[in-house]
């Protein structure tokens, strides 16, 4: 009996220490992150380490991201992330634990969703029937702002004007486009360009336009064809853009 009493014994020691080995694995380290899974774009995101049983009083983590930047915290259980320019992107954070324990859980992961930005609320640029010497350089700045934000497409939209030669607007447009593509070597396939007919004077309009958001449109304030007139002459073409 006593035999008996000594291997149950032995038995429950057994059992009680495999269930602590199992919790400590299951338990130390690293829990979670806690963070949104929804963000707007453009505001600053904060992600925070959850952890439990670390092996050192000043743990380091280390961080990655899938997209964005991170601005505050690498190194800490606490990182704050740019998510400017990042609309309608899912993005995935993971952390690991510097040194941890082959038994602690090293790693983890959040996936968030940066919104779709609305609609852009103003042009860039607004300029009238200007010389192609000036408006080489508010194309320049166009393109500035285009490589400064390469998440987004540039959106040109011209009107000729009530007095005009045919094919003013398209003409415009593509000389445009062909600068910003050739010159300033800005990807062709984020240009886009739009025909807004004819308007009482020639104008047009620059809009950076992030991917996903709903693109501009153009002004309600159209003239009728029938009320055209085409008393302007063609300017003479050069191949020059430079």
């Amino acid at each position: 009996m006593g035999r008996l009493i000594q291997i149950l014994f032995v038995s429950l020691l057994l059992t009680l220490a495999s269930a602590a080995r199992a919790q400590t694995s299951v338990t130390c380290g690293i829990v979670d992150i806690d963070g949104p899974s929804q963000v707007e774009p453009g505001t600053p995101l904060v992600l925070k380490v959850k952890t439990t049983m670390v092996h050192t009083t000043k743990p380091e983590f280390k961080w990655w991201l899938s997209a964005g930047t991170i601005t505050m915290g690498q190194g800490t259980d606490e990182i704050t992330v740019d998510t400017a320019g990042l609309g309608g992107l899912n993005v995935t954070a993971s952390v690991g634990l510097v040194g941890a324990p082959p038994d602690c859980k090293g790693s983890a992961s959040i996936t968030f969703q940066v919104k779709v930005p609305g609609v852009i609320g103003c042009a860039l640029d607004n300029y009238g029937d200007i010389k192609f010497k000036d408006e080489k350089a508010r194309l320049d700045n166009f393109a500035i702002q285009l490589i400064n934000q390469p998440l987004s497409s540039g959106h040109i939209l011209i009107s000729a004007g009530q007095k005009t030669f045919e094919k003013e607007a398209e003409e415009r447009l593509d000389r445009a486009k062909s600068y910003l593509a050739n010159v300033r070597e800005i990807d062709p396939n984020r240009i886009v360009t739009v025909d807004c007919g004819f308007s009482p004077e020639l104008t047009a309009q620059l809009w950076v336009v992030p991917f996903g958001a709903a693109p501009p449109v153009c002004s309600s304030l159209a003239v009728p064809f029938s009320e055209v007139k085409f008393t302007k002459s063609r300017p003479k073409t050069s191949k020059r853009l430079r």
